[in-house]
């Protein structure tokens, strides 16, 4: 099985690593620094996922990204989420209804159904409503 490991890291690589490590925002960020750290000690993937307690194919993606776009690829990139079920109108209408049925959940969640054409959650429902109060 081939041995795979970062090529030699610089003195501000390792420093900019290290600073990563113990300082970086976020986890995801610090772990894939530690990867890096212990990839240029000479740790194996496999010791490295036992190490951190991740998949190997993970520690290898790592240091692929690594070695492709240094710490920028260590970084996650921003993620869209689903778009909205209910639009600007949609709660304009709903404001309205709360207004008309107050501690109705049930009914509102009915009409705006019956409204839009949208089904949504009561849990949903109750999130939206507690978004836009003030």
């Amino acid at each position: 099985m081939a041995r795979r490991f970062v090529t030699p890291l610089t003195d501000a690589e390792q420093q900019t690593l290290t600073s990563a490590y113990q300082h970086g925002e976020k986890r995801a960020l610090r772990r894939r620094a530690h990867a890096i750290l212990l990839s240029g000690q000479g740790h194996t993937i496999n010791q490295i996922s036992e190490v951190l307690q991740v998949r190997r194919d993970a520690v290898s993606r790592w240091l692929k990204q690594w070695e492709v776009s240094g710490l920028d690829g260590l970084i996650d990139k921003p993620r869209s989420g689903r778009t909205p079920i209910l639009d600007e109108h949609d709660h304009e209408r709903l404001q309205a209804l709360v207004a008309e049925h107050p501690h109705q959940i049930r009914s509102l969640q009915a009409r705006l159904q019956e409204e839009t054409g949208k089904t949504i959650s009561t849990v949903t429902l109750r999130r939206v409503l507690k978004k836009k109060s003030p």
